[in-house]
């Protein structure tokens, strides 16, 4: 009464086959039609894990698994005795074993669920560190220029001077600039192809060059 219909005498068993029934008419007959529960409790009475089938089988078949849990469903050892006994024909351990499938695949999909949650988290979470390091570090850098320029000596301005603290201060501007520009990766380069990265390498050497000969002649002049 425990066992499941094969589809062939060519399945094979494994190691928790205790035993095979070749099946025939006459030992099996086809099952009548199923009939509406009539809680006549004949199936309570039989049930050797003192469960009660009959509110087992509203639950499992109006899906409130809940319900089903709540009331013991995965102690079922699914022996079948219920369906036997019962004079409606109803498949119980069928109902039992569809409740138990569709409880188990929810819990899974819950699981899974909250492993993605966790994952995107600590994801976040990463993002933010590593952009506060960054700002740390450059905080860091202009709290050293900063100290380095209050202890240099101060000496009266020249024309000279005036114009070497302006070429100094323009290159300092341009030298924050470039490391502010390393430190960001942009988000939109995740995932380029070689040809798309020679492109971007092409156009970079270009602008290195424009602004070298941009230098060149402000210092010409």
């Amino acid at each position: 009464m425990m066992g499941v219909d094969l589809p062939s005498k060519t399945v094979g068993v494994t190691k928790a086959t205790n035993c095979i029934i070749a099946a025939s008419p006459a030992l099996f007959p086809p099952l009548p039609r199923e009939l509406p529960c009539i809680r006549c409790t004949r199936c309570a009475d039989v049930c050797p894990a003192e469960l009660q089938p009959q509110d087992l089988f509203w639950f499992a078949k109006s899906k409130n698994f809940g319900k089903a849990q709540d009331f013991h469903l995965f102690d079922c050892i699914e022996c079948g005795a219920c369906a036997y006994v019962c004079p409606s024909h109803i498949p119980l351990v069928q109902y039992y074993r569809f409740a138990k499938s569709e409880i188990s695949a929810r819990e899974q999909e819950s699981q899974a669920a909250e492993i993605a949650r966790e994952r995107h988290e600590y994801r976040q979470f990463r993002i933010e560190r590593e952009k506060q390091e960054k700002a740390d570090k450059l905080a860091q850098k202009e709290k050293a220029a900063l100290a380095a320029k209050a202890a240099a000596p101060i000496a009266p301005d020249t024309p000279d001077d005036e114009e070497n603290s302006v070429q100094l201060r323009i290159e300092a501007a341009l030298a924050r600039a470039k490391e502010q520009a390393a430190a960001s990766k942009p988000k939109n380069t995740d995932e380029l192809t070689a040809q798309q990265q020679a492109e971007i390498a092409e156009i970079d050497a270009r602008r290195a060059k424009a602004h070298a000969m941009a230098t060149n002649n402000d210092g010409a002049e």
